[in-house]
């Protein structure tokens, strides 16, 4: 399952950017590419995960870290629609 977060800071600034550019996820979850954004949100994270559980668990874990707000939405590839 493919899944993006969209991301507002509320706490750490230089700390979690830091943490975002090093993200490592964990076993299972593969991540396709952390983004720096201008507007409403001001990171992307897209991201596999087996299930909406692993996906939970991985963004509570960045969320929990960076202290950024976190919105994560499924994503379904256009051809599978």
């Amino acid at each position: 399952m493919l899944f993006v977060s969209l991301l507002k800071p509320k706490g750490k600034g230089e700390e979690a950017v830091k943490y975002l550019k090093e993200l490592k996820a964990p076993k299972g979850v593969t991540v396709r590419g952390v983004y720096f954004t201008f507007g409403q949100y001001d990171g992307v994270i897209i991201f596999e995960a087996p299930d909406m559980k692993a996906a939970m668990n991985f963004v509570m874990q960045v969320g929990f870290a960076t202290q950024y707000t976190m919105e994560t939405l499924t994503a379904v590839p256009a051809t599978e629609v």
